[in-house]
């Protein structure tokens, strides 16, 4: 047995007589003696039944060469076990909010899904539902401000949900939303239609939050928000999710403890999580706007995320565990349907030219702009020990900085800095 090529390991803060050991292909965390580990680096035997318990969780390995083709066919294995049909549906473009790094910028200038596009998008799901044998259809509802049109949204769910129950499927959906429109009754009409979760974007304390996410006209939104919230998490799931920039990530703890304080308990919010706000360079972005990030290897970045990630951490609310990821781009049966009924890979392609990949009227084509799975041309990329957690990074990133989707957004730089913390402290040491 050898140690696996997606092995990354770390001494034990608290005792250096053992090894911390993290699978970046299954993710799988272990601890064992440092005299062990030494004798796998060095090629020797261990003890049968610890060989047995690592080699279950991926640590060890019979072949690397049989394991690395075995992790760059993980996309097209992935694809085959998935058991749902995943669309970003793209409501409208209106929004009440003026945020001042939104990547659709001034492309939201109120056009809307009519209803002949809504009756072409139902037929379409249900054909696509069919053709591809799924077992589950999950819409998430963007906009725009997607709550600008509940009576859209109860249209296609009412539509969609008795078809696909009748298929012995499951249907649900989700919103992303600024939550300012949010209200009990309206969580109660929608659940009985298949409303699962609510992701509402909170950036931080009110200073910060009501000078990036403001009412278009100025009005600050933050307390509202909050009301909202605290009105209906414990009729739904909702996490809070927050765009943060080099000059405030350090204020949003005071977000965590406003929650606490408030009664918005680790109970109550499904998941709390923070990212760095994107840097856009499209023409219709606001270029005033400077202190997000167009890459994670930005230093500042990998000095963020780990920080606010601990910090929600200790206050005991849910985050996500650092597990293998691959790009929306790469899911055969996700997609974006924007408010015109174009067919995209991802939410935040909508409006670029050349990236649309067929439209639900006249029928999907290969979204090769894209270049799905371009990583398998970047011998970088198929010998990085870190490949299963970005396979090639995020495209549109890649094509802020560059102008293209060329190449690789390579997210190595990030996770030499940041991966050690990170693992640390899904094993409660963060």
């Amino acid at each position: 047995m050898q140690l696996s090529s997606y092995l990354k390991s770390w001494p034990w803060p608290d005792n250096p007589e053992f090894r911390l050991l993290f699978s970046t292909k299954s993710a799988a965390i272990a601890l064992v003696p440092q005299a062990m580990f030494s004798r796998l680096e060095q090629g020797l035997e261990i003890p049968a039944a610890q060989a047995e318990n690592l080699a279950a969780l991926g640590l060890l390995v019979a072949d690397r060469q049989a394991e690395r083709i075995a992790t760059w066919n993980m996309p097209a294995e992935l694809n085959r076990l998935n058991p749902a049909l995943t669309v970003a549906v793209i409501l409208g473009l209106a929004c009440n909010f003026s945020c001042i790094y939104c990547y659709e910028g001034s492309m939201k200038d109120g056009r809307a899904m009519d209803d002949a596009t809504a009756a072409q998008l139902v037929l379409f799901l249900m054909e696509l539902y069919i053709k591809r044998q799924k077992r589950k259809l999950e819409l998430d509802f963007y906009g725009g401000e997607p709550l600008l049109y509940p009576g859209r949204i109860m249209e296609l769910a009412a539509s969609l949900k008795p078809f696909i129950e009748a298929q012995g499927g499951r249907f649900a959906f989700s919103l992303v939303t600024n939550g300012s429109l949010l209200t009990p009754a309206l969580v109660n009409k929608l659940l009985p239609l298949g409303l699962q979760s609510i992701k509402i974007t909170v950036d931080g304390p009110a200073a910060v939050h009501d000078q990036q996410r403001p009412f278009v006209g100025g009005r600050p939104s933050h307390a509202l928000i909050l009301r909202n919230i605290a009105a209906c998490c414990d009729l739904v799931k909702i996490s809070g999710g927050g765009n943060f920039t080099r000059d405030n990530y350090l204020e949003f703890p005071k977000l965590l403890d406003q929650f606490l304080a408030m009664g918005l308990t680790p109970a109550r919010l499904s998941l709390v999580k923070f990212d760095p706000a994107m840097q856009v360079a499209d023409a219709f972005a606001n270029h005033e706007f400077r202190a997000g990030c167009n890459t994670s290897s930005e230093p500042w970045v990998a000095a963020a995320f780990p920080f606010l990630r601990g910090e929600i951490m200790r206050r005991g609310f849910k985050t996500p565990k650092i597990t293998p990821c691959n790009c929306m781009v790469d899911i055969t049966d996700a997609m974006t349907v924007d408010h015109d009924g174009q067919r995209y890979k991802c939410p935040s392609l909508i409006g670029h030219a050349g990236y649309a990949a067929g439209n639900i009227s006249q029928g999907l084509s290969e979204a090769n702009g894209c270049r799905p799975q371009h990583w398998r041309q970047e011998e970088k990329c198929r010998a990085c020990a870190y490949l299963p957690l970005c396979f090639g990074g995020c495209r549109y990133l890649q094509l802020q900085r560059n102008g293209t989707m060329d190449g690789v957004d390579c997210q190595q730089p990030f996770l030499d800095r940041a991966l050690e913390t990170l693992v640390r402290q899904d094993c409660g040491k963060g």
